[in-house]
């Protein structure tokens, strides 16, 4: 069910996209809100909401100051807020610990799940870093159908590691498919190799941050206990279409260089 969750969060994404790029900022803004409270929830180590809500803050900062940078194709210093956020975020969340009144018990374990949180929540507004120019928006969609199918398709019966290739097929399928319909999106005209090859890796990224937030789900390590189904549901849903950002915007920029032409 998570995985199908984290379809349709992708699904979510993709709708922004077509809505425009503050649609899209609200859509991401949701992804890092499910994210965080998956989180928060889903852990019991002192400090741990306290630190998801300056990650939240943020990651929604992050994503604010990016969709307000100039239309432009994928370009690393769209993302320059992205270090200055996190920077502030990562001196926050030492002054949380700072400030803690109950001895500062597993002060390494709390601002460890802090820092984390605040990574994650902030590097999910890469997606916006790819919004742009025609190029770019259609790598987001191939992108985004891509890490919706692989999701999709992790949500079948059995180990994820049965369905992680057939996943990552499928998703550079999709892009293949999708790929003679891009022009229609954008004007824009794109090697169907590197169509396919967008939709496989954010597809496999997807699988990869899936596979991780079902060992952390199950696992004792943030919670001293294997996390309730809601956090765990939550993670799940959110942290394939985070994981997939950073990977989709990478591959999205060496397209627009013409490194993958």
């Amino acid at each position: 069910m998570a995985a199908l969750l984290a379809s349709a969060l992708a699904g979510v994404l993709v709708a922004g996209t077509v809505g425009g790029r503050y649609a899209l900022a609200g859509a991401v803004a949701l992804a890092q809100l499910v994210l965080v409270l998956g989180i928060a929830r889903g852990s019991n180590i002192p400090g741990s909401r306290i630190s998801a809500a300056v990650a939240l803050v943020a990651g929604v900062a992050t994503v604010g100051l990016i969709a307000t940078q100039p239309e432009a194709p994928p370009d690393p210093d769209t993302l320059l807020p992205l270090v200055g956020t996190a920077g502030l975020g990562l001196v926050a969340m030492i002054v949380v610990q700072l400030l803690r009144r109950d001895g500062r018990e597993r002060l390494t374990a709390s601002l460890t799940l802090g820092v984390t949180t605040l990574l994650l929540a902030t590097v999910g507004a890469t997606w916006l870093g790819l919004w742009g120019e025609d190029i770019g928006t259609a790598l987001l969609l191939l992108a985004l159908a891509g890490t919706a199918t692989a999701a999709a398709i992790a949500a079948f019966p059995g180990p994820l590691s049965l369905w992680a290739l057939g996943a990552t097929i499928a998703a550079a399928s999709v892009g293949l498919l999708l790929h003679s319909y891009a022009p229609q999106v954008a004007d824009v005209d794109l090697n169907p190799g590197v169509a396919a090859l967008v939709g496989g890796v954010s597809g496999l990224a997807a699988v990869i941050g899936l596979g991780a937030a079902r060992m952390v789900a199950a696992d004792s390590t943030i919670g001293g206990r294997p996390m309730p189904a809601l956090p765990a549901g939550l993670l799940s849903a959110a942290l394939p279409v985070v994981v997939a950002a950073p990977v989709a915007f990478a591959v999205g920029w060496a397209v627009a260089q013409g490194v993958l032409v």
